[in-house]
Order: C-alpha cells, then sequence, then structure tokens
C-alpha cells in the first residue's frame, strides 16, 4: 500500500485523503482536495512546496504510513496542532514555536516531523545544547585544497538558501546570547556571512540582485521546553520573532483512543483504561510512548505486567524502571546464539533475564535501552553477552564529562596527506550506519541538554551529522546506554526519560553470585567464599551518611572478583586482602571500626595493623620476581632506582608481586607521601626487568593527552601516541603517577580499556583484544598493565577521591608508613656517617609523629621523606646538629604557635628541643579519696569558712571545701548547698547517709543554690570574668582549632575549585579543538573560571546548622577532679565557637542540659562570638555544673533537640549519665538503635535522593567496670565506642564536624520545597524518640557519654 509520502511523489498534481467519517470526533480532520492544495481543517494550501530530496524529509512514523489510518490514530488535539502549524507555514508564513513540560519533549518533536512528513517539507536540524556556537549556526571554516580555507554552510543556512523547515530543538538549552546570531534571519530574512556574502530577502534580491537570497518557504520551527509554574525565559527580542503555541499533554479518552488503535486486540479495553489511567499521575505521555508499551506488553504477555512495561518506557507513577524481578515467566526470544567465548562471564538466571529484557525492549521497537544499576552489577559483561546473543557486533563508546553534542556524532582532524579538516565519525555514528550494537558508557557523566541531543537519531532514527550528512540509521542498528543511579540532581530528566527503554539493574542475588565466583575461581575454599559473602551482607547492612561512603564500605563484583583472584592462591590472607581491597587504613576511624566490627562477626582474622618489628622472608619476593620476570626489548625503559632492602617495603613489594602474578590488569597503589610508593614500583620494575611508560598527572591532564599527543606538522594535525598507547601496543607497564591530581573522569576514562578491552582514540584509532589486520584497530599486547600511584583523598592532600570513583576496578594496594626497623635500615643507607644514637633518635622521633598524626593531634604526616632529608643534612653537616637539620623539615609550622609547641613536646620528648620555653601541660587527675562517715549530721545548709591554708578537711561541717561531710560546700558531702572543688582527694560517703537529709534541711539547699547561681549569673552580665581560665583552655585547644578550621578551609577551597571555562576568544588553546583552530574558528580557547551553573559535587547551598547539647549537670563538676571531664567539655565547646564564629557555612546552636531542665539556651546563631561572649558562656557552663541540683535529663534533652532539629542538620549530644542511678537502660534508647536512625532515604530509582535522617554516636568516657563497653556493643554500625581518656573529646568532636561536612559537600541536597527531587510521600516515617512527632524528618544526632561513678556533692 502506498504511504502518503510516496503517493504525493507519484502523484504531484493530485493528492487524495478522505476522512472516511470514522468518528465524529474527526469530522473535521485531515482532507486533501482533488486538486494539489492540502486542508487541515479548516485550513487550505493550494500548491504548498514539495521537496525533492528524500534525505532531507522526514518519514512517516510506521504506524501512519498507511494514511487512512491517520484520523483514527491521531487525537484531535494533535490535528489541531497541525492545523496551527499549516497556518503559520503556508498562510501567514511566520515562524513558530511548539511549547510544553519536558517530558512531552518527544511528542512536540514527533508532531513536528509529522508535519514535515505529511507536507513532504525538506527539513534541517539542529538539536540547541550548551556548545552551540556561532559557528554552527552560520558557517563553519574548513581547511581544503592544500591549505585554502573554505566556509561551510551550516543547517539555517542551507535552510534559508533553499527553503527549508529549519528545526531549532531545545531552544532554553542554549546559552544566552547565543541564538540573536539568527534575530536579524528571523525578522528581516537577512544574516551576514563570515565569508563576506549576505543572506537578504527575497524583496531586497529582487530588487537590488546582490547577496544570497532567501528563499520564500524558509521557515523557523522551534521546539522549547517550560517546567510547570514557569514562563518562557527567552530574551525577549528572540521570544517576539516566534508565535507560539503550548502543546498540553493529551486528555485520557482520546490517549485511549489512539491506544486501541495501535494496539493489536490483545488487550482487553479495561487494561488498557488502567494503563492509560495511571500515566495521568505523571503530567501526560506522549501517545508513541503509550503505544511503545502497550506492542511491549502485547509481545510479551503474561511475562511482562501493564505496570512493569510502563516502568519500561519511562511510564510508572513512582518513576520506577523494569526489574528483573517483573518478569513472572521466561520471555519468550527466538533465534538467539546462547553461546559465550568469554571466559570471565557466567551466566545466571539474573544475567540471562537481563539480557532477554533488553532484547525485547529491542524487539518491541526501542532502538536505545538504558540499564542503570551500581557499580559492580554486571551491566558491562551483560551488554557485551547481548550484543553475542543477537549477533551483532559490539562497539564500546566511554562517555565523559567534557563531550559536547558533537562529539557524540563526529570529531574533526585532518587529512593524512593533504592536511585538510576530515570529520571522523564516533563508535556511536559507526554503529548506526553499519547496524552493529554500540556501548554507550556512561551516560550519567554528561550533561543532559548534551543526551538530549541524541533524541532524533534514537528515537525517530534519522542521523543528522555536524558535517552536512544525513542517513537514517540501518535497520540492526541498537543502543545500550549503561549508567550508575542518581545520587544528587538527578540526570534522569523527563526529556531523558522519554529517549529510552529502562531496565533497573541491581546487585546479583548472593547464591548466583556465590555460583559465579565458585566456577570462575574453582579452587577457591568454600568455606572462605561463604565467609566473605557473609561479610558482604553485614557491609550491606550498614547505614551510614552518604552514597560515597556507602560505597567505601560495600564489596561490589569487581570487587569481589578482586579478592578472590588473590585469596584462591593465597587463603591465609584473607583479612589483609579485604582491608587492601577496601582502603581501609585511610578511611574515617568509625569505619574502620564497622569494617573490623563485620570482619570478627564473619570469622575473618583481622591483620594487624601496627608496624611491628618482624622478620620478613625475602625468599618470597624473590621467588615471584623470578615467576614473572621478563626479556626487556628497550633497556632505556627499565628504571634502575637506588633502593635499600627491608622488611616494611619488601612486604608491599610481595602484595604487589602477588597481584601482578594472578594476572591483574589495573593496580591502585595508595600511601602517604614519603612512603616510597614510587621507588617501590620502580625497584619492583627493575628486578622484573619490565619496561615503563611514564605519565605524570596533574590539574591539567585532559583524556586528550592522556591517549594522544596533537601537534602540527606543515598544516596538518599529526597525533602521536601517548605513553599509553605504546604502553598497550608493546606489553609494557604504564605507571600513571599523581592520579589523584588529574580530574576524576580523565582517569576513569581508563574503565573501558581495563574491564571491557576496548578505548576509542581522537584520530578515530581504537585499542582492542581484536587481531584484525584493519588499520584503525590496534591489538592491545597480553602483557599489558597499569600500575596507578595515589594519595588518599581528604585534609591536607588536595587531589581527588578517585578510590571512590574506580577503586572497584583496580586492586587496591596500600603502602603503610615504615615499621621502626625499616626506618632504621633506610635512614643508615642514607647516613653512614650519622651516630647510631641520632638515627635511633629520628626512628623513635618519627613513629611517635606517626601515632600523632593517627590520633588527628597533627595533620601532616611527617613520613621516610623528611626522616632521609634530615639524616642527609647530618650525614654532609655533622656539626650543625640535629636541631638545625630538623628546622628544615618543620619551619613550614613555625608561625602556627598551637602547632609548633605541640611539635616541639613530641621532639623534646626525644631530646630535641624546638622552641626555648616550655609548653603547657594539662593539669594532671588528683588521687582518688576513701570512703567518709560524717561527724555531724545534717541540718543546717551554709557555705561554711574558708580555710586560708587551704588544708584538706573530711568528714566535718565548718569548712568550705571539704570532702565526706555535711551541710557545707564541698565534694562527696551531703546536706551542702552547692559543689566547691578546692582541690584535694574527694572522700565520698553513701548513697544510705545522704538519704538521711531531711527534706526541710534539702529544700533550704536547693534555694541556696539556686540563689547562688543567679548571683553567678548577674556576675557575668556585669563582665565579672575568670581570664586566666579563658587562656587555659584556649591554650589547650589552639591546634584542634587550627587543624579544624584548615581543614573547612581546605573544603571550602575545594568547592570554590575553577574549572576550564570552554569556547572562548582568548585564553590558552583547547587541544580538543586544534582543528579548528587551524581552520580558523575564533572559539577554540579555553580558560579558568568558576562555573555557569556552579555544578560541581561540592556546591553547598544553605548554611549546616550544628546543635551541640552539652552536659552542665551536677556530676560533670563533681567528677572533674578524677577526668577533668569538665575541663574538656569547656576545650571542645570553646573549640566549636572559635572555630565556626563568622563562619557563614555553620549555624551553631549549643543548649545546656542538667538535672534542673532539659534545655538551658546558651548561644544561638545571631550570637556575637567575641572573646568576652565565649567566656560568658563558659562561665555559665562552669555555675550550672556547681550550682544545679542533682538529676538528669538526658533522654529528654536527646527529644526536645531532635523535635526542633531539621532535615540535614548535625546534632551532638555530650553526657555524662549516670546509667544505672538514674534507671537508663538499652531500651531507653532503642528508637536509636534499628538500622534506619541513620540512613539515607531512597526514592524510586529515576528520582533518587540521598537525604540525611540523623546519626548516633555514643562515646563512653571514664566508664567504671563493663557498663558503657555492654551499652556501646549494643549500638549498630559501630556509632558508639568507649573512650578512656577525656583528654580525646575535642579530637573526637573535630572528626564529628570535619566527617559531617565532608558529606554534606559530597551529597549536598537542595531542600527548597519545589526540588522535584524531593518526593514527600515516599519518605517513611521516621523513628520515634519518646514524645516527638512522627511528621519531623530526622537530623544527624551524635552523643557523646561519660559514664559516671559516683554521687553528686
Amino acid at each position: 500500500m502506498i504511504t502518503f509520502r510516496l503517493f504525493r511523489a507519484a502523484l504531484s498534481t493530485r493528492r487524495v485523503l478522505s476522512t472516511n467519517n470514522v468518528s465524529r470526533c474527526f469530522h473535521k480532520s485531515i482532507t486533501t482536495l482533488i486538486d494539489t492544495s492540502v486542508t487541515i481543517g479548516d485550513v487550505t494550501v493550494s500548491n504548498p512546496p514539495m521537496g525533492t530530496n528524500p534525505n532531507l524529509i522526514p518519514t512517516l512514523p510506521s504506524r501512519l504510513e498507511h494514511f487512512h489510518t491517520l484520523p483514527s490514530t491521531l487525537p484531535p488535539c494533535h490535528i489541531s496542532h497541525l492545523r496551527w502549524m499549516l497556518q503559520k507555514d503556508f498562510v501567514l508564513h511566520q515562524d513558530f514555536l511548539l511549547l510544553g513540560t519536558p517530558r512531552l519533549a518527544s511528542e512536540r518533536r514527533h508532531l513536528l516531523l509529522l508535519y514535515a512528513a505529511l507536507l513532504h517539507r525538506e527539513v534541517e536540524y539542529v538539536a540547541l545544547s550548551r556548545d552551540t556556537s556561532e559557528a554552527d549556526l552560520k558557517q563553519r571554516k574548513e581547511v581544503s585544497n592544500g591549505g585554502s580555507t573554505v566556509y561551510v554552510h551550516q543547517a539555517p543556512v542551507r535552510a534559508a538558501i533553499h527553503g527549508r523547515l529549519l528545526i531549532l530543538d531545545g531552544l532554553e538549552k542554549a546559552e544566552r546570547n547565543v541564538l540573536p546570531t539568527l534575530s536579524n534571519l528571523l525578522e528581516n530574512r537577512e544574516l551576514p556571512l563570515d565569508d563576506g556574502t549576505m543572506l537578504v530577502s527575497p524583496d531586497v534580491y529582487d530588487r537590488h540582485k546582490m547577496g544570497i537570497a532567501v528563499h520564500p518557504d524558509f521557515r523557523v520551527a522551534a521546539i522549547g521546553s517550560l517546567s510547570e509554574g514557569e514562563s518562557a525565559s527567552l530574551d525577549p527580542p528572540l521570544r517576539s520573532r516566534f508565535q507560539a503555541r503550548l502543546v498540553s499533554s493529551v486528555d485520557e479518552g482520546d490517549v485511549l483512543v489512539a491506544a486501541s488503535a495501535g494496539s493489536q486486540g490483545i488487550l482487553d479495553m479495561s487494561t488498557l483504561k488502567e494503563m492509560v489511567k495511571s500515566t495521568g499521575d505523571i503530567g501526560g505521555v506522549s501517545i508513541q510512548s503509550i503505544q511503545n508499551a502497550i506492542r511491549y506488553i502485547e509481545m510479551f504477555q503474561p511475562s511482562i505486567s501493564p505496570p512493569a512495561a510502563l516502568n519500561a518506557h519511562g511510564m510508572g507513577i513512582n518513576g520506577g524502571m523494569i526489574t528483573p524481578q517483573d518478569v513472572k515467566s521466561p520471555l519468550k526470544l527466538d533465534g538467539l546464539n546462547d553461546t559465550t567465548t568469554n571466559p570471565n562471564f557466567v551466566a545466571t538466571n539474573t544475567t540471562n533475564t537481563v539480557r532477554d529484557l533488553i532484547i525485547a525492549g529491542f524487539r518491541s521497537g526501542n532502538r536505545a535501552v538504558a540499564c542503570v544499576g551500581p557499580k559492580g552489577s554486571y551491566k558491562s559483561a551483560i551488554a557485551s553477552e547481548t550484543a553475542k546473543a543477537m549477533g551483532l557486533k559490539m562497539e564500546l563508546f566511554s562517555l565523559h564529562p567534557d563531550m559536547t553534542a558533537r562529539d557524540l556524532l563526529m570529531v574533526r582532524g585532518t587529512d593524512k596527506e593533504s592536511g585538510d579538516t576530515s570529520w571522523r565519525e564516533t563508535p556511536l555514528t559507526r554503529a548506526a550506519r553499519r547496524g552493529t550494537l554500540v556501548v554507550l558508557d556512561g551516560i550519567d557523566k554528561i550533561r543532559t541538554d548534551t543526551l538530549t541531543s541524541l533524541a532524533l537519531v534514537l528515537e525517530q532514527g534519522w542521523v543528522i551529522l555536524p558535517d552536512g550528512t544525513r542517513f537514517y540509521t540501518h535497520d540492526d542498528f541498537r543502543c545500550i546506554a549503561i549508567a550508575h543511579p542518581p545520587e544528587k540532581r538527578s540526570w534522569i530528566t523527563p526529556e531523558v526519560r522519554s529517549i529510552f527503554h529502562w531496565i533497573q539493574v541491581d546487585p546479583l542475588p548472593r547464591e548466583e553470585l556465590r555460583d559465579i565466583l565458585m566456577k570462575l575461581y574453582p579452587s577457591l575454599d568454600e568455606i572462605i567464599l561463604d565467609k566473605l559473602l557473609n561479610l558482604q551482607k553485614e557491609l550491606d547492612r550498614v547505614s551510614v551518611d552518604s552514597a560515597a561512603e556507602k560505597e567505601a564500605l560495600q564489596l561490589t563484583m569487581r570487587k569481589l572478583k578482586h579478592i578472590c583472584r588473590r585469596v584462591e592462591r593465597s587463603p591465609n590472607e584473607l583479612g589483609r586482602i579485604i582491608h587492601n581491597t577496601l582502603l581501609t587504613s585511610f578511611l574515617p576511624e568509625w569505619d574502620q571500626g564497622i569494617i573490623a566490627k563485620c570482619l570478627s562477626k564473619c570469622g575473618i582474622d583481622v591483620p594487624d595493623e601496627g608496624n611491628d618489628e618482624i622478620s620478613f622472608d625475602y625468599g618470597m619476593v624473590n621467588e615471584l620476581v623470578k615467576s614473572c620476570k621478563r626479556a626487556a626489548s628497550n633497556p632505556l625503559l627499565v628504571p634502575n632506582p637506588r633502593f635499600e632492602e627491608n622488611p616494611g617495603q619488601a612486604r608491599s613489594e610481595l602484595d604487589i608481586l602477588e597481584a601482578h602474578r594472578v594476572g591483574e590488569k589495573a593496580l591502585l597503589i595508595t600511601g602517604y607521601q614519603g612512603v616510597g610508593k614510587n621507588k617501590i614500583v620502580d625497584h619492583l620494575l627493575f628486578k622484573l626487568n619490565c619496561e615503563r611508560e611514564y605519565i605524570q598527572l596533574h590539574r591539567d591532564s585532559t583524556i586528550q593527552s592522556l591517549m594522544m599527543t596533537p601537534s602540527v606538522e606543515n598544516g596538518r594535525i599529526v597525533y602521536h601516541d601517548s605513553p599509553l598507547v605504546r604502553a598497550a601496543k608493546y606489553g609494557r607497564i604504564l605507571v600513571l603517577d599523581e592520579a589523584d591530581k588529574a580530574p576524576v573522569e580523565v582517569v576513569a576514562l581508563l574503565k573501558g580499556l581495563i574491564e571491557d578491552g576496548q578505548l576509542s582514540l581522537p584520530d578515530g584509532r581504537v585499542l582492542c583484544h581484536d587481531h584484525s589486520s584493519d588499520p584503525d584497530i590496534i591489538s592491545i599486547h597480553p602483557d599489558f598493565r597499569i600500575w596507578t600511584l595515589t594519595n588518599p583523598a581528604g585534609f591536607p592532600f588536595h587531589g581527588n577521591d578517585l578510590a571512590r570513583e574506580m577503586a572497584d576496578v583496580f586492586s587496591c594496594h596500600q603502602v603503610p608508613p615504615m615499621d621502626m626497623e625499616s626506618h632504621r635500615r633506610v635512614l643508615k643507607s642514607y647516613g653512614p656517617k650519622v651516630e647510631v644514637h641520632l638515627i635511633e633518635k629520628i626512628v623513635e622521633t618519627w613513629e611517635e609523629l606517626r601515632n600523632a598524626h593517627k590520633k588527628g593531634i597533627i595533620s601532616y604526616p611527617f613520613s621516610l621523606r623528611e626522616a632521609v632529608a634530615v639524616v642527609k643534612h647530618l650525614n654532609a653537616f655533622p656539626n650543625d646538629g640535629i636541631k638545625e637539620a630538623v628546622e628544615n623539615v618543620v619551619s613550614f609550622d613555625r608561625l602556627d604557635t598551637s602547632l609548633a609547641k605541640r611539635l616541639d613536646t613530641i621532639f623534646s620528648s626525644h631530646g630535641i628541643r624546638l622552641l626555648d620555653s616550655n609548653t603547657i601541660e594539662r593539669r594532671p587527675g588528683r588521687d582518688h579519696g576513701t570512703l567518709s562517715t560524717p561527724k555531724t549530721r545534717a541540718s543546717d545548709p551554709k557555705h561554711g569558712k574558708v580555710d586560708p591554708d587551704n588544708t584538706p578537711h573530711v568528714g566535718g561541717n565548718t569548712w568550705a571545701g571539704g570532702t565526706g561531710g555535711s551541710d557545707t560546700a564541698g565534694l562527696g558531702g551531703r546536706g551542702g548547698p552547692y559543689r566547691l572543688d578546692a582541690g584535694h582527694p574527694v572522700h565520698q560517703i553513701s548513697d544510705e547517709m545522704k538519704a538521711q537529709v531531711s527534706k526541710e534541711a534539702q529544700e533550704r539547699a536547693r534555694k541556696m543554690a539556686q540563689d547562688a547561681l543567679q548571683k553567678k549569673l548577674d556576675d557575668l552580665k556585669m563582665g565579672k570574668l575568670d581570664w586566666s581560665r579563658y587562656t587555659n583552655l584556649r591554650e589547650q585547644v589552639d591546634e584542634q582549632i587550627s587543624q579544624l578550621k584548615s581543614y573547612l578551609r581546605d573544603l571550602q577551597k575545594r568547592s570554590e575549585e575553577r574549572v576550564w571555562l570552554k569556547n572562548h576568544t582568548s585564553g590558552e588553546i583547547d587541544e580538543n579543538k586544534i582543528v579548528d583552530l587551524l581552520s580558523g574558528e575564533k572559539d577554540v580557547f579555553k580558560r579558568r573560571g568558576m562555573p555557569s551553573d556552579a555544578n560541581n559535587d561540592s556546591l553547598q547551598t544553605q548554611p549546616i546548622v550544628i546543635r551541640l547539647v552539652v552536659d552542665i549537670s551536677a556530676s560533670m563538676y563533681r567528677f572533674n577532679g578524677y577526668d577533668q571531664r569538665l575541663e574538656r567539655l569547656l576545650e571542645a565547646t570553646l573549640m566549636m565557637m572559635e572555630t565556626l564564629k563568622d563562619d557563614k557555612r555553620f549555624q551553631l546552636y549549643i543548649i545546656g542540659h542538667n538535672g534542673s531542665s532539659a534545655k538551658i539556651p546558651l548561644v544561638n546563631p545571631t550570637t556575637n562570638m567575641d572573646e568576652n561572649t565565649q567566656l560568658q558562656v563558659l562561665e555559665c557552663m562552669v555555675a550550672n555544673t556547681q550550682y544545679t541540683y542533682a538529676g538528669d535529663n538526658t533522654i529528654d534533652a536527646i527529644s526536645l533537640v531532635v523535635d526542633e532539629a531539621a532535615t540535614g542538620d548535625l546534632v551532638i549530644i555530650i553526657s555524662d549519665a549516670n546509667l544505672k542511678r538514674y534507671e537508663i537502660t538499652v531500651n531507653d534508647l532503642s528508637p536509636l538503635q534499628s538500622q534506619k536512625v541513620h540512613a539515607r532515604v531512597v526514592v524510586p530509582l529515576i528520582d533518587t535522593l540521598a537525604l540525611f535522617l540523623y546519626r548516633l554516636d555514643l562515646i563512653f568516657i571514664g566508664s567504671l567496670g563493663d557498663e558503657a563497653s555492654e551499652l556501646a556493643k549494643k549500638i549498630p554500625n559501630e556509632r558508639a565506642q568507649v573512650c578512656f581518656h577525656s583528654a580525646d573529646l575535642p579530637l573526637i568532636i573535630k572528626q564529628i564536624v570535619t566527617n559531617a561536612y565532608r558529606l554534606v559537600l559530597r551529597d549536598i541536597v537542595t531542600r527548597s520545597p519545589g526540588n522535584p527531587l524531593i518526593k514527600e510521600h515516599h519518605r517513611p516515617p521516621p523513628p520515634r524518640i519518646h514524645n516527638q512527632s512522627p511528621s519531623v524528618d530526622r537530623p544527624r544526632v551524635f552523643g557523646l557519654w561519660w559514664n559516671d561513678c559516683g554521687g553528686t556533692n
């Protein structure tokens, strides 16, 4: 049967299309008269132009090719839109714009192309994006004929000259001030061109016979998207030149009519109605999408349910995707090749189901299928197996953030012979032309405006290339897109959702995972494998603060394979290999505790991380070297470093060699600076006789520079192989040094090369394992390996978190700081003239420095490199002395007074004095007293006499400051009005004796305490402050304040780090546009600057609210003499106030609680945090502890602060509650012990959102017995620990704040009510705490506890 388009071509003078009165809805539908006119509704156009180039005319969709079905297939509103476009195009001769929601962008695109197909209109198409430039809209320069510049018309100019319909798709996506380039063309049909010519209107051309005439039939049809509640934000001069029409969603009734028309009659009407009705809650759907979903169900009933089909086509109510669990029975797919040649792939029920879902998506009419899932969920392997099952060749196209819309289709280059500029196809374009399968790996990494530029290719099958070529895709062309689920801003926008068929790929079930690992590693002990899978399960249960932290603790499929590959040969090393794989040494302390607890629970021995000086068998290293040794063809590439054999670095060498022996293709070697990573690698390569290729990465390293080095020679672009290409070609080991300093996406591009064995190069060649005679194929040598060296992420290192992105791709190895024996050996080799006792002094000092860094006392990790520098100085200039030699490595910290004092304390303990004066030491705890029996009855509370000699008084009722007595202010006694610490050992009376005090005496004592507290507070308001106390406290935490400020400054710098801004007319040459530069283009430069949309992971949009709840109860004062807990609390509070004052990123609340009240406001964000105010707050805390009556309100304080806190707040609760005395049990904290306590709310996968609830950290200090330890064990996720030294309190607070801010910068959430990602009705109800309202979202909560050890008076 002849289609409408071909019918018109055959009968150009006579076109007939009748309505047949299909229903009353269509009595004014589409009609054509007996002559050559066209009528749509009541608009008739005589003799509309008819195109002659079939490559420029869109084809009718398959469901509309039989033109007599048009009235029954199209809803009335679509016919109305077609009528309007005909009216604007050929009656009013106006440029027009179709507007609507992003979800219906494909509907508008379909309507416009349908209009062009029905009218036989030739079309020029421009997919607008942020990268669209003036050259894309006017003329692009090319070099031709041996160096001459040629100007090539672009789509708008071609459309204007030949009278075509110019489609501008995505008007809102272009950067501002780009589209005004076309303003004069829209208004007056005039446009000056870069080659000196000018487009002029037909009237001007007829009058002057000059310029290039714009064809009268030239028209501009634009497509734009508007979000609900928004108006168009177009530049007014541009907006005024268009006539706009809103294309709203089709009514449910009309959708149902169109759906039934496209159905094969397999589904009953009730099912169709239910499907259509369910799509009404998502803001409308396109007719094409609903018909695709119906076709999908009809082909695969009863395996696929209607809701699952809607999810697969991006129309689910909750925005979900189809999953393997949605398949009720195996899909019936014929003609598949079920044999696999990949020895590293084991098929399971789940992988087969995902593969079948992909093929089913293709067979139901979709060209593109998106597989979305976390790392290690087998997506890449399944995509490869799908291609084999379909009998298609697979091309891998690894995407990265710097890609433009043009880069997805073609790249520019020059002809090797003539030097003329040319265009090269990308893997996507090659696959579309040849009919193969392309895998787009990482669609979540590119901008959404770049991704949606592929809509025409993937939806319509029409390819329009940057060089002007256009063709329809091969019938066998298919695309599989691979991505990770959204974390912050969802990359799956409504427009993106309409382009793909969506499949959610989850990690494999345990049994299937076990089966895979047993088949891949048949020699692996099954008991060890079960332990490993149990560990994976335990770590998956862990609830953490962010997706980033969760990833660090997960054992993905890739990580499990790395572990099993090693453990198969070294079963006794399971614990050590797990620690290396998870990079445990560089995780926060609480994460290390989680891993240790999970290992212990699974029966896996925890390796000793200490640097014990143990013997080492060097024979194991030599044996492995012998088995892996190579024959170097180029000895100049084999490094030969100076190296002193030592057991510490030999253990690291053995670890690397074991991984190398079992065939690991890529290693990630991580360690602090100066621990010898480069020395170890070079020494190993020397012993192995391996040729090395070396790349030093840095901030300005690019993907281009990693793969090729372009240069201009005799007017031609010549690409030189990079060390990466040479290493792959000749089987060398590529060493990537300082990989964490490069942008993460640069190194991440290697994932395709490491895992899939493919990498497309800028010059059109492909690195792969195929041994082909094709000159564009570079075969990867089987001996090719990549060894990557990095520093750990986080302060004080400035690098990026490479491990977060790539740790599962690499086999991970940690190079620890040297043990003392290894340190000693290396230093002796560098200082043969240095006296042994000096070397020993340096070794011991550096060991203490290492421990201080591990505890967080100092931030800089002093390493072997600094110690070697000291020894070298002493060896050459022994008379300078050790102090001067050490000065060379500590002068960096000289101007930081508190840090200099801290370092002086460490060095002085080993006889190396840095400062002239002693540092201030902390006041030691006093001796404990004994049980006391009062000498008098308690009846008359009073302050007591003041002893001028401060003689200890025990058991009496006369002197103030006594202990174990009656009536007077003191400690450990009974009946006194308040506490008074004179600095003596405390003698405590029994609780039975305390109970003998009469109620009348208790009331008088309470009244005296209240009066004394009020007087103290009045004195504070009058400025009667103890500045000596403030000075002492400040000196104790100066270093912590300095470190915390430095850390927060470093994180802020990361969030403000500049990026490369491209497409500029000045700056540095963009090496990706060197061909454009050669051809004379202008916007070929880049420069550093802040991104215009601040679209980076570290963006902080709102202040972080910190609520510090401090215990100012009586016991804090009473037991300060034992462990100085009150002093430590004051120091921690002072540290928070001083660090966060004037920092707009934080809002600090400090609230006290004691026996009298659960809420005592001390500080709020409006409080002036000068030193005077800080001291007033501290004195107020001391006064409350001294004069308040005994009691505890810890649980009520928790309830109150959590009720007031908002989502994302950080709550730190400090208490020394006596658990037994105040009958606080684990059950009282039961709401805080579930896995939901600090969790992520995960709304459906398409709109995943990382949302902090709250987290609880209980830290017990000063515990007597096992009470605190027992409670700590019952708090999940290592959020409880016992701290036996109160001096660590400021360190703990610092760690909590810095980690919380780091996670906020990683997983920032915009908490605006209009954020479409936040779906309140999908949040599970939060856990309750006492009288908390169930509607309150959860903050992050940390509790710091002491276990009380006695009475209060």
